[in-house]
């Protein structure tokens, strides 16, 4: 069986047909299973569908990423500086005053992270990385709007 990180790996390719739609056959599938309209933000549906994939039973079947906080609580989150290969990485947006983004951990070194994200963009592309077009990898620094969900 593969890891979440592996199965994640394989979906690199995946972009949003039309550009900006939110939707393509893998999207529309993962945001069938999480329960979600197609056409809606997709990066927790991804992460569903990767660890389902690689047979981890996913904390919450959601599309939205504070669902994922709530059901595990916020107060287990642990700090991204031990975050560790096939971790689950969520983001907080103050401006939104909630977890927004989800993403994979594939790996860390002192207090850099990589990542694989979805409904993101290119790593140092402009734009909002939350609201993209595609699967992609990303290079991150610990910081602490960036939590760890531990499922194992």
């Amino acid at each position: 069986m593969p890891s979440p990180v592996e199965v994640a790996t394989k979906y690199l390719h995946v972009r949003e047909q039309p550009h900006g739609s939110n939707r393509a056959p893998e999207i529309d599938a993962w945001l069938k299973a999480v329960g979600s309209p197609l056409g809606s933000p997709w990066c927790a549906a991804f992460v569903h569908a990767c660890l389902v994939e690689a047979g981890v039973t996913p904390p919450v079947q959601s599309g939205r990423v504070q669902a994922w906080v709530d059901m595990v609580g916020a107060d287990t989150l642990l700090p991204s500086e031990q975050a560790k290969a096939g971790d689950i990485l969520v983001f907080w947006f103050p401006s939104l005053h909630r977890y927004a983004h989800i993403g994979l951990v594939t790996s860390r070194k002192g207090k850099t992270l990589r990542t694989i994200e979805a409904n993101s963009i290119p790593q140092g592309a402009h734009g909002n990385s939350r609201e993209g077009y595609g699967v992609f990898e990303h290079t991150l620094q610990t910081s602490q709007r960036l939590r760890v969900l531990r499922l194992v």
